[in-house]
């Protein structure tokens, strides 16, 4: 098989709905400081607040080198003509401690890490494909942030400990799940594997912002040949969704979509049996390697799984984000339109992320933490209005999101937000709303 191109997960929308969704991110500043630092000339100011980023299509420009450690808020704004994406890097460049995807041209949008004292890079990804751009040393300093209480420690430890364990047993029901799938798929069962292929997925999709973070070979290449669509295949390519070069580079769950709800003799379909078999081996295959990595059977490009403080807390944040910022507009399933079925996991793992530091959030700001669970209960509410049935484990089973919103169509071009049906938007306001009440969870809870 030809080698896949390098590439993360790179889940695109539109510079307009981008902007109407980041625009909802709260700015955060950092402990114990004051305005925003000015440009670092100099190549080794420290920050004095929220740092300024100007990311565009060719470069990443940090406007300090430095911050005192603890909470270090970025202030990034997109000065290019394409989506971007903003990270924080670990001194091996290979390990993901924060990041902020989709970030729409002439957006500014505000990260926020938690940064103990060491060395970092900073870079940005345009597109969300393809190598780094501008990626720069950035130092956390020695600072005096008080000392944690030792209660809030064994808080903070014990949603450590209770979400690595979630995202361990959602990888371990996920082998199990696509094992299923796949052997509808190839028997020719094909009514079962459409089935199954939404309730499979689910959970790979509660944990994705995890799951994207680690990689083999480098950052984030297991989800890549997981979940990658074949609009970023072709856009990393430059080339065209039905180009048989970018074809046969695609893997992992869409390229099985794709051959599954399309028409016999579509571009997308397999020409045989044995290419139908080679796609499902090679899901199951990267599927089991997920399972490797995280129950520690094997290292991955940073070395052991190890989940941090800052993967709970952002982890809500970006499941929410997910729905927000480019499924919503029908990019995620784009053959198969069970999106409803990857928003309700999005909210399950977003529940469950956020509930193993809630503890903490009540102590601390027991008002944003009733606001949270509002919101949750409210973006439920919109999902239990497309309910269809039950899928084959007894689960809610969703209408094709088609016939409730504009939604990009076999690949094709995404729809404008001003095309949205109102039942879209409705969904998309709660979930912003959401969104937007996470966002501060990691003022909060980092330090």
């Amino acid at each position: 098989m030809t080698a896949r191109p390098s590439l993360r997960s790179a889940r695109r929308l539109s510079p307009v709905a981008a902007c109407a969704v980041l625009a909802l991110c709260a700015c955060t500043a950092n402990p114990g400081t004051g305005a925003a630092g000015g440009a670092a000339s100099d190549g080794g100011a420290a920050a004095a607040g929220p740092i300024p980023v100007s990311i565009t299509d060719t470069n990443c420009e940090v406007s300090a080198a430095s911050a005192p450690s603890g909470v270090v808020s970025f202030e990034v704004t997109n000065n290019g003509t394409v989506p971007n994406e903003f990270e924080v890097l670990a001194g091996d460049k290979l390990r993901i401690i924060s990041e902020q995807e989709n970030i729409g041209p002439g957006t500014t949008v505000t990260l926020t890490a938690a940064l103990p004292e060491g060395e970092y890079y900073t870079a940005c990804k345009p597109n969300m494909v393809g190598a780094f751009v501008g990626d720069a040393a950035f130092t956390a300093l020695p600072s005096d942030a008080p000392a944690v209480d030792e209660s809030t420690q064994e808080l903070e430890a014990a949603a450590v400990t209770n979400y690595t364990a979630y995202v361990r047993d959602q990888v371990g029901t996920l082998v199990t799940e696509t094992k299923a799938f796949t052997d509808a798929y190839t028997s020719g069962d094909l009514e079962l594997a459409r089935a199954l292929f939404p309730q499979a997925r689910s959970y790979y999709e509660r944990i994705e912002p995890t799951a994207e973070a680690f990689g083999i070979e480098e950052a984030g290449d297991l989800d890549a040949a997981l979940d990658l669509r074949i609009q970023d295949v072709a856009a990393d390519a430059g080339s065209s969704v039905t180009d048989p070069a970018v074809l046969e580079t695609w893997t992992g769950w869409h390229r099985i979509e794709a051959d599954l709800f399309s028409e016999p003799g579509s571009p997308f379909s397999f020409p045989d049996a044995a290419s139908r078999q080679a796609a499902a081996d090679r899901l199951n295959a990267d599927t089991q390697t997920l399972y490797d990595l995280v129950y520690g059977n094997v290292e991955g490009a940073s070395g052991p799984f190890e989940l941090t403080l800052n993967d709970v807390v952002n982890g809500a944040q970006g499941l929410m984000d997910e729905v927000a910022n480019s499924k919503i507009a029908g990019e995620e399933d784009t053959f198969s339109h069970t999106d409803l079925a990857d928003f309700q996991a999005n909210l399950d793992g977003a529940r469950v992320a956020y509930g193993n530091v809630q503890p903490i959030v009540q102590a601390k700001d027991p008002q944003l933490d009733a606001q949270i669970t509002e919101r949750f209960d409210a973006v439920q509410a919109q999902l239990d209005t497309h309910v269809s049935g039950t899928r084959p484990d007894g689960a809610p089973a969703f209408v094709d999101y088609s016939s409730v919103a504009a939604v990009q169509d076999d690949a094709a071009g995404t729809p404008a937000s001003s095309a949205y049906t109102e039942a879209q938007r409705a969904l998309s306001r709660e979930v912003n709303a959401a969104a937007e009440a996470l966002s501060q969870v990691a003022g909060i809870v980092l330090h």
